[in-house]
C-alpha cells in the first residue's frame, strides 16, 4: 500500500478545492454574490466542512460504515485545509514599520475604552480561553506590537499536533476523535472572517486601518494562545445539549449586537469604530455558524444563507436592508 496520507494528498490540491454540491432542500440553491458581497460569505473551506459533515452525521445515523467512513476523510481534509490557512496566519509577520503602528496605537485605544468594545473578549470566549488572556494580549501587543515569537513558535507546534491527530482519525478511522478535533479546528475559520472583515472595500482613514490591524493581531494572538491548550480542548467532550445551548448563545449574541449596528451608518465616536463594529459582527456571525455545524437541525442552510444577508447588509449605502434581514433573522428562530 502507497504510504501517502489522504491529509498529505488534500493539503497539495486545497488550492484545487471543489465547490460544494448544490444545497439539499433549498430552494434555488445557493445565490451568486455580487463582488462587493463576496467578503460577507463564509469561506468556502468552512461551507464545504458543513457538507461533510453532514454527510458524515447521516451516515452514522444510519448505521452505514463505509459512507461514514469516507465523509471521514472528507471532514478530516476540511480540517487539514483549515490547519494550512491557520499556520499561514500565524506565520506572517509584521514589518518594523507596522509593528511600531500597533505599539503606538494600543495605549490610545486602551486611553479612550475602544479595547473594550472590539471583540477579543468575544473571540477569547468563543477559542474558551479565560477573560484575562485579553489583558495579556493587549499588553503583549503594546511592548511588542506583534505575536512574541515564543508564541508564535509553540502555536505552530501544535498545529502540528493537530495535523498528528488528523493522521490519527484517518488511520484509525476514530469519530468521537474526529468528533473532538472538529469542535476545535472549525473555531479557526474565525481567521478568515476576521481577515476578510478587516480588509473589507472601501476608502478607509490611516487611523482606521490602523485599529484593523490592531484587531487582526490581537485576534491572531488569541488563537496562537488557544493552540497551546490543543491537547486539554481535543480531550473535552460535548453532548447535543451542550452543542445546542453554544448555537443558541451564539445566535442570541449575534442579534444582540445587531440591534446597535446602525451605528455604522453614524458619525464614528472614535477613530475606527466602525472597523471594529463590522469586525465584532463577523466574529459573531462565525461563532453562529461554527456553532450550529454539529447539530442535527434541518434548516441550516438556510439559516447559512440568512447570514450571509444580514451581512452583505451591512455594506449598503443605508440601514434599511440590514433592518429588514435582522427581521428576517429574528422570526427565523434560533438553532434547534
Amino acid at each position: 500500500m502507497e504510504d501517502v496520507s489522504v491529509v498529505a494528498d488534500a493539503r497539495r490540491a486545497a488550492e484545487q478545492l471543489p465547490v460544494p454540491p448544490a444545497r439539499p432542500d433549498v430552494v434555488g440553491a445557493h445565490r451568486e454574490h455580487e463582488d462587493d458581497d463576496k467578503a460577507a460569505a463564509a469561506p468556502p473551506v468552512l461551507e464545504l466542512l458543513l457538507y461533510h459533515e453532514e454527510e458524515r452525521a447521516a451516515a452514522r445515523a444510519s448505521g452505514d460504515v463505509r459512507l461514514a467512513n469516507r465523509a471521514l476523510v472528507d471532514v478530516v481534509r476540511d480540517l487539514d485545509v483549515l490547519l494550512d490557512s491557520t499556520e499561514e496566519h500565524l506565520r506572517q509577520t509584521g514589518d518594523r514599520r507596522s509593528r511600531q503602528r500597533v505599539r503606538d496605537a494600543v495605549p490610545r485605544l486602551v486611553a479612550i475604552s475602544a479595547v473594550a468594545v472590539m471583540p477579543l473578549a468575544v473571540v477569547a470566549g468563543f477559542l474558551d480561553l479565560p477573560p484575562d488572556r485579553v489583558d495579556a494580549v493587549v499588553a503583549s501587543l503594546a511592548r511588542h506590537g506583534d505575536l512574541d515569537p515564543a508564541g508564535r513558535r509553540r502555536a505552530l507546534q501544535q498545529v502540528q499536533w493537530l495535523r498528528n491527530s488528523l493522521r490519527q482519525v484517518e488511520v484509525t478511522e476514530d469519530h468521537s476523535l474526529l468528533d473532538r478535533v472538529l469542535a476545535f479546528v472549525s473555531k479557526f475559520a474565525l481567521l478568515g472572517f476576521v481577515a476578510l472583515a478587516s480588509a473589507a472595500a472601501g476608502a478607509f482613514s490611516v487611523g482606521e486601518s490602523v485599529v484593523k490591524e490592531v484587531v487582526k493581531t490581537a485576534v491572531i494572538a488569541l488563537v496562537a494562545a488557544a493552540l497551546q491548550a490543543s491537547a486539554d480542548h481535543v480531550r473535552a467532550r460535548r453532548d447535543g445539549q451542550t452543542r445546542r445551548a453554544a448555537a443558541q448563545a451564539a445566535h442570541a449574541a449575534l442579534l444582540a449586537d445587531l440591534a446597535v449596528a446602525d451605528s455604522l451608518w453614524a458619525e464614528p465616536a472614535y477613530e475606527g469604530e466602525h472597523a471594529v463594529t463590522r469586525v465584532r459582527l463577523a466574529v459573531r456571525a462565525c461563532a453562529a455558524r461554527i456553532t450550529s455545524v454539529p447539530l442535527d437541525w434541518p434548516d441550516k442552510w438556510q439559516y447559512w444563507d440568512l447570514l450571509d444577508d444580514v451581512a452583505a447588509a451591512l455594506d449598503r449605502a443605508t440601514p434599511a436592508e440590514l433592518r429588514s434581514q435582522v427581521r428576517r433573522l429574528r422570526a427565523f428562530g434560533p438553532p434547534a
